[in-house]
């Protein structure tokens, strides 16, 4: 069979999530590539400067250790991040985004490097990314900070609803900050991959010197208080659908915006071209509120997979 190559994947994967969120959202400007600031981010601290162990109690805020989580496996406990706050513990593997994520566990052994990221907006047109650097010891489930970097970020694009989409320079990379509202970010990353992320922010690089290119699409829903269509609902059983609707009031909605960043060069440009847009998903009615007690206890039906 003829292999696809990586342009090709990231265009048929990039299609499937916007079949799977609606329809394309609506083209926008974007700033010049020499325009957007450039900011350093550190690299994560190294192991082999770890201290030997940090005793009880020592704590970051919005960081929580729950080393009772996994009682048949005592050598592994929990690490969560609160108040929209991402965080990675160890390594950043490779393809992962390098913002984190809201929790991940570990196996406990020595002191390991912990990132916490959070993204800090302030009036429209402003935020930053607060980025603190921390020792964690799974050991006595302490976390010590160490070091604490802010990175100023440039508005990319607008969208409905006071939605922007930010990013700064970090090299020859564009970093994509891409907001989540409180709720689940779905995504295909450059490579073609599809994933989600599912706390406060999305960050992902996208590499300018790439041959053909570089791209993230990405869709997430948000509140707003749009009146709803005059057209029925289809209802909906899915628990965390209904979940949705739950926490809305009767005259809020739920409804996905989709966003798109590119860069491209040819030997003609003295610089990356950027391409970012930020739209409502076209036709998409939304999920309305509603009071009816839902089950939130209810299973949820596995998918069936067949592997022949």
């Amino acid at each position: 069979m003829r292999r696809l190559g990586t342009s090709a994947c990231a265009a048929i994967a990039a299609a499937s999530l916007a079949f799977v969120a609606g329809a394309p959202a609506h083209a926008a400007g974007a700033p010049s590539f020499s325009s957007v600031p450039e900011a350093r981010v550190p690299e994560m601290l190294h192991p082999k400067d770890a201290p030997d162990a940090i005793p009880a109690g020592e704590r970051v805020e919005g960081v929580r250790v729950d080393g009772d989580m996994f009682k048949g496996a005592p050598t592994f406990t929990a690490v969560h991040a609160d108040g929209g706050r991402c965080l990675s513990v160890g390594a950043i593997p490779p393809g992962v985004p390098p913002s984190g994520s809201a929790a991940t566990s570990i196996r406990v052994g020595g002191v390991l490097p912990l990132r916490v990221e959070r993204l800090v907006e302030g009036k429209p047109g402003e935020a930053e990314l607060e980025i603190i650097d921390a020792w964690f010891d799974g050991r006595t489930s302490s976390v010590r900070p160490a070091t604490t970097t802010r990175v100023p970020l440039t508005v990319l694009a607008r969208g409905p609803a006071s939605y922007e989409v930010y990013g700064f320079r970090k090299g020859s990379e564009l970093q994509v900050v891409i907001p989540s509202r409180q709720q689940r970010i779905g995504y295909v990353d450059p490579r073609g991959q599809i994933g989600f992320a599912q706390c406060g922010h999305l960050r992902m690089g996208l590499d300018t010197t790439a041959k053909n290119g570089a791209m993230i699409v990405a869709a997430v829903h948000i509140r707003t208080t749009r009146a709803p269509s005059a057209r029925s609902h289809a209802p909906s059983f899915h628990p965390a659908v209904m979940q949705q609707r739950e926490g809305l009031a009767p005259d809020e909605v739920m409804r996905a915006v989709q966003i798109s960043a590119s860069t491209s060069r040819t030997k003609r440009e003295r610089e990356p071209l950027l391409s970012v847009s930020v739209g409502w998903v076209e036709d998409e009615e939304g999920v309305v509120g509603s009071n009816h007690p839902v089950n939130m206890d209810a299973p949820i039906a596995e998918p069936i997979i067949d592997d022949e």
